[in-house]
């Protein structure tokens, strides 16, 4: 199922970074948690928000920041990388919601960060080509 997040990162740089600025519907989180088996309350300390504001600004048709625009993008990505590296999104999903010993916690808890998301993505990339982790 092709979502708003998938067009986007199929988009140029230029349009994503524009769409960042502006904002994403706060429903493409909720559609997001949705579709990859995740729990709101999950997913918002992620783009820095309480699950009770993110639920409200879904419902109302609200806007995220700049800031929890760019998280949730950066999640998309890694969500579309892992089920990439895995096979299948059932797999990639339980392979980020669950402790990683390297990396002492969930790789979604991690992706709060630019820094915890560059971890997230190396670990992938060491899983898709074989290399020890």
């Amino acid at each position: 199922m092709s979502t708003a997040l998938d067009h986007l990162l199929a988009a140029p740089p230029a349009k994503q970074i524009a769409a960042l600025r502006a904002g994403l519907p706060a429903r493409e989180a909720a559609d997001f948690a949705l579709q990859n088996g995740l729990a709101v309350g999950d997913l918002a300390p992620v783009l820095g928000l309480g699950p009770a504001t993110l639920t409200r600004r879904s419902r109302a048709g609200g806007q995220l920041d700049q800031t929890a625009s760019e998280r949730l993008l950066r999640l998309a990505r890694i969500a579309r990388h892992a089920t990439q590296a895995f096979g299948d999104a059932a797999r990639a999903s339980a392979w980020l919601t669950s402790p990683h010993r390297l990396l002492g916690e969930s790789p979604l808890s991690l992706l709060d960060t630019a820094h915890g998301g560059h971890e997230v993505e190396r670990q992938l990339l060491a899983i898709e080509h074989g290399l020890p982790i």
